[in-house]
């Protein structure tokens, strides 16, 4: 379904207030750009994050990106509940059931803001026991500690936006993150700038902007999903809202709360959080080489950055569309549309990774790196137009087949490319073979391209169009 068309039935469930958009699906661009132009904010953020960090001492870079590195996995976390919430909700909207998406809203909302509060205090708790543990050099070990205590207290914040976030691209109205994200990108630059090059607050200032960004970003968010949804945190709403003939055990009939998005996101989060301690088991052999070698791979990624957000994006906004597809029961439209989609975003994240390493030298040039980190990241940005294809074509089909409701066997895949493949390769190559920071990215390639051929022979067999829907009552 290419146009805006209304999905609610005759008889939905009025909105809760006149304020209340109702809902209307849209096409795969609509959804995609403004996804797109939040990442390309967010990454050249991240970009005046580095300069800033960078020009205030490359130790503080380092012991920032490695705190960072920490911090993915428990972001990844963060998310038990909203990859579900957005399955849930979005195949709930494709099915017309208004009524019930609004319950699952409540839900994602509440059970994310619940599971944010304990991983701050885990990060307080257990961070600088992680720290020691990833051989982190002994002159950046308080810093990256001071950093993480600070962030602790923005993990509830972090919990809320990403559930609604989900909450918001359900709903296909990702245009209000774009509001967002250019309010919150452009005050994370200024106070970040104030605090670590005006006040010269060290980690302490590094960390600081993130926690306030993220508590106005939270504040910004219940708004927008009030506006939306009519519902936040504290809504009550009707359980008999969409309820079908023959009660709670019906087709359709609710059971899609907390414990049905855990259940759906459970396997998403395991899969990243494995993939994330086998990122930081290879950063450790990378830590073993030194400063320099870390910013290298800091400065890498950075740029690689602006091909892995374009992915992102698509990625996201045709998990929406897929969601929406299946609780329509349009399952071979979904089908043949995500391979054009896979197909198109690997050829444009080769492109752009090309023009990324042709044009290395100036690019690297803004961080005030030496000759040899340069050099190293160089290498790098050449390896990533072989790797970031490979990803795409992985995040594409991972992100497909979730919102399908096909999470269990996509996820095995992962882990296998990641714990059997990712790991070892890396322990040879950096270590054994003494490749250095290249052996690591060839370690990524491997890893990469055994997930992309096993997810796509999943999508091509199907075996995802005979998994019921939400709306079925699964």
């Amino acid at each position: 379904m290419s146009g805006p068309t209304s999905t609610a039935p005759a008889d939905a469930t009025p909105a809760p207030s006149d304020q209340v958009r109702p809902f209307r699906r849209i096409g795969l661009l609509r959804l995609t750009w403004p996804l797109l132009v939040v990442t390309l904010l967010t990454l050249l953020a991240a970009l005046g994050n580095v300069v800033i960090l960078s020009a205030a001492s490359p130790e503080l870079n380092a012991a920032v990106a490695t705190a960072n590195q920490i911090l993915g996995v428990l972001y990844d976390i963060s998310v038990l509940f909203s990859i579900g919430g957005l399955v849930v909700i979005s195949q709930l909207l494709g099915a017309g059931l208004l009524g019930r998406a609004r319950r699952a809203t409540r839900t994602t909302l509440r059970a994310s803001t619940l599971l944010g509060l304990g991983i701050g205090v885990a990060v307080a708790v257990g961070g600088p026991l992680v720290v020691l543990a990833i051989d982190t050099p002994p002159e950046i070990v308080s810093s990256a500690n001071a950093y993480l205590w600070v962030a602790a207290g923005g993990m509830v914040f972090n919990a809320y936006i990403v559930a609604a976030t989900a909450v918001l691209r359900a709903y296909g109205r990702t245009a209000l993150l774009l509001v967002l994200a250019v309010l919150v990108n452009l005050l994370d630059v200024a106070l970040l700038t104030l605090f670590v090059l005006v006040l010269e607050l060290g980690p302490v200032g590094a960390a600081l902007p993130s926690l306030l960004v993220r508590a106005a970003g939270a504040l910004l968010l219940s708004w927008f999903v009030r506006r939306t949804t009519g519902v936040s945190v504290f809504t009550r709403v009707g359980t008999t809202e969409d309820a079908p003939p023959g009660g709670p055990g019906a087709p359709g009939g609710p059971g899609n709360g907390a414990g049905r998005m855990a259940r759906l996101s459970l396997p998403s989060v395991i899969e990243n959080g494995l993939y994330n301690l086998a990122i930081v088991v290879t950063v450790s052999f990378i830590n073993a080489l030194g400063t320099n070698a870390i910013n290298a791979r800091s400065y890498a990624l950075t740029l690689t950055a602006l091909v892995t957000g374009l992915v992102l994006a698509v990625a996201q906004g045709n998990e929406t569309v897929v969601g929406w597809d299946v609780g329509e029961r349009e399952r071979l439209a979904t089908r043949r549309r995500t391979l054009r989609t896979i197909g198109w975003t690997a050829l444009g994240a080769a492109v752009l990774s090309a023009v990324l390493w042709l044009g290395a030298a100036p690019a690297l040039s803004v961080f005030g790196a030496s000759q040899a980190v340069v050099a190293d990241a160089t290498t790098l940005l050449g390896l990533s137009i072989l790797l970031l294809p490979l990803s795409a074509v992985s995040q594409v089909l991972y992100g497909a087949l979730r919102s399908a409701g096909d999470v269990v066997v996509p996820m095995v895949y992962s882990i296998v490319a990641s714990v059997a493949v990712l790991l070892p390769l890396s322990w040879l190559l950096v270590q054994v073979a003494g490749l250095g920071l290249a052996g690591a990215w060839w370690a990524l390639i491997a890893a990469e391209a055994i997930k992309a051929v096993l997810l796509l022979s999943r999508w091509i067999g199907g075996r995802w169009q005979r998994i019921p829907s939400v709306a079925d009552g699964a």
